[in-house]
Protein backbone atom coordinates (compact mmCIF):
# COMPACT_ATOMS: atom_id res chain seq x y z
CA UNK A 1 0.00 0.00 0.00
CA UNK A 2 1.34 3.57 -0.96
CA UNK A 3 0.66 6.32 1.41
CA UNK A 4 0.16 9.49 -0.57
CA UNK A 5 3.23 12.30 0.56
CA UNK A 6 -0.10 14.28 2.04
CA UNK A 7 -1.22 11.47 3.96
CA UNK A 8 2.46 11.59 5.28
CA UNK A 9 2.69 15.35 6.38
CA UNK A 10 -0.72 15.38 8.01
CA UNK A 11 0.65 12.87 10.14
CA UNK A 12 4.01 14.65 11.26
CA UNK A 13 1.91 17.41 11.73
CA UNK A 14 0.04 15.85 14.62
CA UNK A 15 0.37 17.21 18.19
CA UNK A 16 -2.22 15.94 20.24
CA UNK A 17 -0.27 13.18 21.55
CA UNK A 18 1.97 14.14 25.01
CA UNK A 19 6.40 13.84 24.81
CA UNK A 20 5.04 11.21 27.92
CA UNK A 21 2.74 9.18 25.72
CA UNK A 22 4.81 9.32 22.87
CA UNK A 23 8.09 7.74 24.65
CA UNK A 24 5.81 4.52 25.86
CA UNK A 25 4.54 4.28 22.29
CA UNK A 26 8.86 4.08 21.16
CA UNK A 27 9.88 1.97 23.94
CA UNK A 28 6.68 -0.52 23.38
CA UNK A 29 7.65 -0.84 19.63
CA UNK A 30 11.47 -0.83 20.39
CA UNK A 31 10.58 -3.92 22.65
CA UNK A 32 8.20 -5.42 20.08
CA UNK A 33 10.66 -4.86 17.24
CA UNK A 34 13.79 -6.08 18.86
CA UNK A 35 11.99 -9.35 19.99
CA UNK A 36 10.54 -9.75 16.52
CA UNK A 37 13.73 -9.12 14.88
CA UNK A 38 15.22 -12.06 17.59
CA UNK A 39 13.13 -14.45 17.44
CA UNK A 40 13.53 -14.32 13.33
CA UNK A 41 16.96 -15.38 13.96
CA UNK A 42 15.90 -17.98 15.60
CA UNK A 43 16.51 -17.10 19.40
CA UNK A 44 13.65 -18.17 21.67
CA UNK A 45 13.70 -15.08 23.66
CA UNK A 46 9.92 -13.41 24.78
CA UNK A 47 8.93 -9.98 25.24
CA UNK A 48 9.22 -9.92 28.85
CA UNK A 49 12.73 -11.20 28.67
CA UNK A 50 13.77 -8.53 26.13
CA UNK A 51 12.05 -5.98 28.18
CA UNK A 52 13.82 -7.07 31.20
CA UNK A 53 17.07 -6.62 29.28
CA UNK A 54 16.39 -3.57 27.45
CA UNK A 55 15.37 -2.20 31.39
CA UNK A 56 18.83 -3.33 32.60
CA UNK A 57 20.65 -1.43 30.34
CA UNK A 58 18.53 1.35 30.80
CA UNK A 59 19.50 1.29 34.69
CA UNK A 60 22.78 0.76 33.49
CA UNK A 61 23.24 3.86 30.96
CA UNK A 62 21.63 5.96 33.82
CA UNK A 63 24.25 5.20 36.38
CA UNK A 64 27.03 6.89 34.19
Amino acid sequence: MIIPMEKTKQTKKRTDISPERLEELKRATLIASTGSSLRLSGSKVTTEQVEQILNEISKSSERK
